[in-house]
């Protein structure tokens, strides 16, 4: 499902926000703060009060209520992560980052299963697990350089395989 909250959020958190830009939680919120992203930003990292500029708050039930979250973090943190974010912080609009679900194991399996459940039950959208972002003229949520400049009456581009759409951009 597209939500209005995936295309355009007012808000963001990124879970597993990283000082270091290398990281993809440190990547994806520097290409939040350079792309011009004009709603409110939040962090969360357990060990700073503060990424890149960004209040960080040390769990995910300390935010406030928020249109859209970006995980990157452990797979087996995601299903509970997406639960109270959903429940409780009115999330309705994930995208995940992170890999070791169903593309690797069994168990990863059941873990995608989870978030799916989850996500299905509040009527959220889900990009991903295991995938670069979403990038559009609102906001760039992927964790790749550069970002192009995007015109607004441009092209869409959907790839199922983040290497593509990196060589493509």
């Amino acid at each position: 499902m597209i939500t209005n909250q995936l295309l355009r959020p007012a808000s963001i958190v990124v879970v597993g926000a990283s000082n270091n830009v290398h990281k993809p939680g440190g990547a994806i919120l520097r290409n939040l703060i350079n792309g011009g992203y004009t709603g409110e930003l939040r962090a969360v990292n357990p060990k700073e009060t503060e990424v890149q500029g960004v209040t960080a708050y040390a769990d995910v039930k300390d935010i406030p209520d928020t249109d859209m979250a970006i995980l990157a973090i452990p797979a087996q943190m995601c299903p509970d992560a997406v639960e109270v974010l959903a429940a409780e912080k009115q999330v309705r609009a994930f995208i995940i980052l992170s890999a070791g679900f169903g593309e690797e194991t069994h168990e990863g399996a059941l873990l995608e299963d989870r978030i799916l459940e989850t996500v299905n039950k509040y009527g959220a959208s889900l990009i991903g697990p295991n995938c670069i972002g979403l990038m559009n003229t609102w906001h760039h949520s992927v964790f790749s350089q550069p970002i192009p400049q995007l015109h607004p009456q441009g092209v869409d581009l959907i790839s199922s395989s983040g290497a593509p759409a990196v060589f493509i951009l």
